[in-house]
């Protein structure tokens, strides 16, 4: 995920209801109810969602369940304070993550996509026991 934009990291805990397809549904319902008329085209493939906006631009959500999930989830329990949204976190139960949902888009330069961004936390956001955090 280097070199993306709009790169966060949503860590689904053991006892949260968060999976894929709950998600493309939240979604699909999300943008048929919004007033900008942008409808974007959202498909979920191979553990992955793409949403295209104009044929053009692309977000991606991966569902990941490595090993590596959980010991940077350890990391990062030692390493930081505070989520995405600069407020604090459990760090025990980040420590119990085994999966997580990796969110990114295509360069997006002159930010036409940000507010999108953050339509797609708000959706996450939804799930219960989720800790998202921005990637840096």
């Amino acid at each position: 995920m280097a070199n993306t934009f709009y790169s966060y990291s949503a860590y689904i805990l053991p006892s949260s209801n968060a999976t894929l397809t709950a998600l493309k549904e939240h979604l699909n319902t999300f943008y048929q109810e919004s007033d900008n008329g942008d409808q974007p085209e959202i498909v979920l493939s191979n553990n992955q969602i793409t949403i295209t906006f104009n044929e053009e631009y692309r977000f991606y959500i991966n569902l990941s369940e490595e090993k590596h999930i959980n010991e940077e989830a350890l990391e990062i329990a030692q390493d930081l304070e505070e989520d995405w949204n600069e407020k604090p976190f459990d760090k025990e139960k980040l420590k119990t993550a085994q999966k997580r949902f990796e969110v990114w888009g295509d360069k997006d330069f002159d930010m036409d996509y940000f507010n999108d961004s953050l339509f797609i936390i708000d959706q996450i956001e939804k799930f219960s026991d989720i800790i998202i955090f921005q990637n840096m």
